[in-house]
This record gives C-alpha cells, sequence and structure tokens, in this order.
C-alpha cells in the first residue's frame, strides 16, 4: 500500500472504509487489502471476527490500524449508543511487543493529524490516542493486561501466532481472547479482527482459522492470502530468493500455509518452572564447561556463550554472554575470544566447547589465549541427541535456567521438522535466532554426554522422573498413579497408522514421532507409530 498514491485501481464496489483510507487518511490500499476490508464492512453481510491468515509483510498492521481509526470517528456514534454518556467507549490494539504497539499507535495517530479527523484529539500519548468523542484507542503488548477491560467495543490481536511475554515465553493468547470477546459483546456493531502469519498448526491461532474456515457462525470469517498477492509492491525476486533460501519456511512466512510434521520442540510451561534461577559467580572446585555458538558474519547474529556445571543430577547454568555485530559490521572475533577465555578462566579454567564448522581460527586463537578448547561436529543427529537430554532435564527437573527473556524465548521458539530424507531437524521457527539455545543444547552435551537416543531414551526419562498427575507435553493427559515396572522389551517402527486410533491413557510425541504402548498412543495422519512388537 502507499499513501497519496494509487499502485492500482479499488475495486468497483469498494466500502466506505476503503474511501475512508484514500480520502480521509491518505493511504490507498492495494486490491486485495481494499477487498478484504470491503467484504468485512459489506452492509448485506457484516463481519464481527475477523480472522487473517496472511504471509509477512502484508499490510497487517496499516489495514488494521485503518479500521480502528474508522471505527474511533465514523462509526463511534454506533457505539457510543451502547454506553451512558458520560462513559468512554474502547477500541483496543494488541501487538507482539510495546515497540510494536507503538508503532501502530503512531499509523493511527498520523491518521488523526490530518484534516478531517485533526479537530478529534483530546491528548494524545505514546499507547493511548483520546478522543473528544468519548473514544479512547489504546495499543499495547501481548502481556496479561491487556486481557484487562472492560468497555471494548473493537480489539486487534496482531501477530496472535507470535505473542511472547515479558519473560521471553508464549503468551496464552486463548486467556486474552477469553478476556476481550465478552467485553465487546454489549455492541452491536463490534469488530474483533485476530491477524498473524501462522506459527504452529495445535496453537490457538490455528485452532481459531478452523473454526473460522467451518462456517459455523456467519459473523465470523476467515482470509487466506501469501505476500504476494497481498502487497505486489515487493519485489518478485526477492521472494524468488526467500523461497530458495528455504523452501518450506517460505511457505509459512509468505505463503501463509501451515507445515505438516512441524511441531514444538519443547513445552513452554516446563521451559518456564526451570528458569527461576539468577546467573552464579564461580565456586572453587566445581568443574564448568562454556559452551559457544559462534557468528562471524554481519546482520545481527549473536556471539553466543554459556556457562554450566553439573550437581548431583541437576544441571545448572551458570553464566550467558553474548556479542553482537550489526548489519553493517561482524563482530570482533579476536576481541569477542579474548573475552570468552577470560569467562573461561574465571570459571576455573573450564573447557570450552564449540561447533567443528569452521572452528580452525577459533580453536588457534583460544588455545594461543591459554584456553582449554575442543571442537565437537554439530548435526542434526547431534542436535536431537541434546534435545532428548533438554526434554529429559525438563520433565525431571533437572535443570536450572536463569530467567532470561532472550534463552527462554529461543528454547520455546525450538521446533521440529522432518527433512525430506525423513530425518528429524531443529530448528527456530520462521526467521526467529536460535543462539541461546544452540549454545545450551551443546552445554548439556558436554556435561551429560549423549542420551540414549528415541524412544527408548525418552521412555526410560519419563519413568525414572514419574510423577503421578504430571501433565506431559503436547497433551492434557496426567501420567497415571501407577509406574510401570519395565519398558517394552522390543520396538519396531510398523506403517500401521491404524494403531493410533487405539484409546490409550496419555500421548507422547518423540522427536516429532507420535508413540504407542500401554501408555501413549500417536495421533493417524501426521507419521508413523512406534508400536512395541
Amino acid at each position: 500500500m502507499t499513501a497519496e498514491t494509487t499502485p492500482q485501481a479499488a475495486p468497483i464496489n469498494e466500502a466506505r472504509i476503503v474511501a475512508f483510507a484514500r480520502d480521509v487518511c491518505g493511504l490507498t490500499l492495494y486490491p486485495k487489502q481494499a477487498e478484504i476490508l470491503s467484504e468485512m464492512y459489506d452492509p448485506a453481510a457484516p463481519v464481527r471476527t475477523a480472522v487473517w491468515r496472511l504471509g509477512r509483510r502484508s499490510g497487517k498492521d496499516r489495514m488494521a490500524s485503518i479500521v480502528c481509526a474508522f471505527e474511533a470517528s465514523v462509526n463511534a456514534e454506533a457505539h457510543l449508543r451502547c454506553v451512558p454518556a458520560d462513559e468512554q467507549v474502547e477500541i483496543l490494539l494488541v501487538a507482539t511487543s510495546q515497540k510494536q504497539a507503538r508503532v501502530c499507535m503512531r499509523y493511527i495517530a498520523s491518521y488523526f493529524k490530518r484534516g478531517a479527523l485533526g479537530g478529534l484529539v483530546a491528548k494524545s500519548a505514546d499507547d493511548e490516542l483520546t478522543l473528544t468523542n468519548n473514544v479512547v484507542v489504546r495499543t499495547m503488548p501481548a502481556t496479561s493486561a491487556a486481557a484487562r477491560g472492560s468497555g471494548v467495543a473493537v480489539f486487534v490481536l496482531s501477530e496472535a501466532a507470535h505473542f511472547v511475554g515479558s519473560d521471553g515465553s508464549p503468551v496464552d493468547v486463548q486467556a486474552i481472547w477469553s478476556a476481550l470477546t465478552p467485553a465487546t459483546s454489549a455492541y452491536p456493531e463490534r469488530r474483533i479482527i485476530v491477524a498473524s502469519t501462522p506459527k504452529w498448526q495445535s496453537d490457538f491461532f490455528a485452532r481459531l482459522c478452523q473454526r473460522a474456515e467451518r462456517g459455523d457462525d456467519p459473523t465470523m470469517r476467515a482470509w487466506h492470502e501469501s505476500t504476494a498477492t497481498m502487497n505486489p509492491g515487493i519485489d518478485p525476486a526477492w521472494l524468488a530468493s526467500e523461497e530458495a533460501a528455504d523452501p518450506e519456511n517460505y511457505r509459512r512466512e509468505y505463503l501463509a500455509e501451515y507445515l505438516a510434521g512441524v511441531s514444538a520442540a519443547l513445552d513452554p510451561d516446563l521451559v518456564r518452572s526451570a528458569a527461576t534461577g539468577e546467573e552464579r559467580p564461580p565456586v572453587e572446585g566445581v568443574r564448568y564447561a562454556v559452551s559457544l555458538d559462534p557468528a562471524y558474519a554481519s546482520g545481527g547474529d549473536r556471539f553466543a556463550c554459556i556457562v554450566g556445571h553439573v550437581e548431583g543430577d541437576v544441571t545448572i547454568v551458570d553464566r550467558l554472554a553474548s556479542w553482537a555485530g550489526s548489519r553493517g559490521s561482524p563482530v570482533p572475533v579476536e576481541a569477542t575470544l579474548s573475552a570468552i577465555s577470560e569467562l573461561a578462566a574465571v570459571y576455573g579454567n573450564a573447557e570450552i566447547v564449540s561447533d567443528q564448522f569452521a572452528s580452525a581460527p577459533l580453536v588457534e586463537s583460544l588455545t594461543a589465549k591459554g584456553a582449554r578448547v575442543q571442537a565437537v561436529p554439530w548435526s542434526n543427529e547431534s542436535k536431537m541427541q541434546a534435545l532428548t537430554l533438554l526434554r529429559r532435564g525438563l520433565y525431571q527437573n533437572k535443570i536450572v535456567l536463569p530467567r532470561h527473556a532472550g534463552l527462554v524465548g529461543e528454547l520455546c521458539n525450538l521446533e521440529v521438522r522432518q527433512t525430506p530424507g525423513g530425518k528429524a531437524r531443529v530448528a527456530a521457527a520462521g526467521s526467529g535466532h536460535d543462539d541461546w539455545a544452540t549454545a545450551l543444547m551443546g552445554l548439556l552435551l558436554k556435561l551429560e554426554g549423549p542420551a540414549e537416543p528415541g524412544v527408548l531414551g525418552v521412555w526410560k526419562a519419563m519413568v525414572a522422573g514419574w510423577t503421578p498427575g504430571q501433565i506431559l507435553p503436547q497433551t492434557s493427559q496426567p501420567l497415571p498413579a501407577a509406574k510401570p515396572s519395565e519398558p517394552p522389551k522390543e520396538w519396531t517402527v510398523k506403517p500401521a497408522p491404524e494403531l493410533a486410533r487405539a484409546q490409550c491413557p496419555v500421548s507422547l510425541r518423540v522427536d516429532n514421532a507420535p508413540v504407542r504402548c500401554s501408555l501413549w498412543h500417536g495421533h493417524p495422519g501426521e507419521c508413523v507409530p512406534v508400536v512395541p512388537v
């Protein structure tokens, strides 16, 4: 979309809101953007709850800001009729962060600086716009505070599939939805917009998309459009390069498609429960290890470093450090390696481990500085080994992490994907970072050694940490009270999806594969179940 200029002709049957965007706000929408808003405001079949599943850079926030401005001005009287004369009507936009919320507010505030709307502003702040007509427009980040409020006639959840809290872990979008939706019920002209690029098939946004697509509620509708369709101003060659770099991620990020066989690697609740510690100074006599995830290129990647040790059978993360480059300047490698060498020396001359890839200069430099360093292979297989260790530690409450939003956020954003060859791959979802998460998994491999692989290893880990009534990740089912006496003697993979339909007490996904036995069952249609012979 562009301001003041017309990229392409708008639809002939445009709604008032499209003309409002152009003539009052100075914003001419691209055809598909105008079409969606026109369909939302079709007087013959108005949409009260709109679910926008759109690719990145589709103009979601700009479209939502137009809706907020329209409802606060043109449609204000319809909302004000529903409240006493001295009561305000609230229009709320919830975004992924305070920074993004304020970007949206700047969009909205800019419209109210223009001729026809300029006289409506009584007070303007970073997060709130109070109008003389008794309407208040607010923007805020996706925290628990966002769920408060009563007189909300319109609300927008922007990038709902990617809401995170101040600790870096996912916010319960269902709780925000459940708190705000009843608040709109007093307003016949209410509007709800939930907009996002998709993430995982099991999250709240995915379920809401499915509900809207079923058509059970005539006032709810879903739209699914790609970036190219929504925003033809984006260079097709650039989109082609993104597709070539990562075809699967391109499907999710720019085609707004859900990917089969992709799921969260870790349970956010377990990550949050583990992240209760503080960074710790070194203690004499303790054997520490240092794990690195190097970054040499420019572009904002971090050179991440994590220090930890084992205390009894509990792994403790003691210290995190990082060095970041910028888009124009890479990480200063020698200065960074000097700092890492000094940190290892402070923690009892701890041995340093790093990825074997392109490690020769790093090993040579650290060794010259007096550090002990080991380059280890880092592959999909070793990452899955490390993930098994991490899951085991979280299941059994035998890993202590500091309250570090960057680390918690990356762990909660890890996902497991199936490669074209059928193997599992663990990485950050979308275009996210996994520097801290990778360094942590390298630390676990160094301190604890390789985990017993596959289903049997996780089975043993679960039984060792058995807690009756514990809720298993990826399920809503508690463990039964009786601990099994021994694991199955043999396991094999059989192409028998129908076995997954059996009713079993609880279910668990291991390395993105469903497991079935007397305790667990798989999920039909997702992948081959593992069954005892």
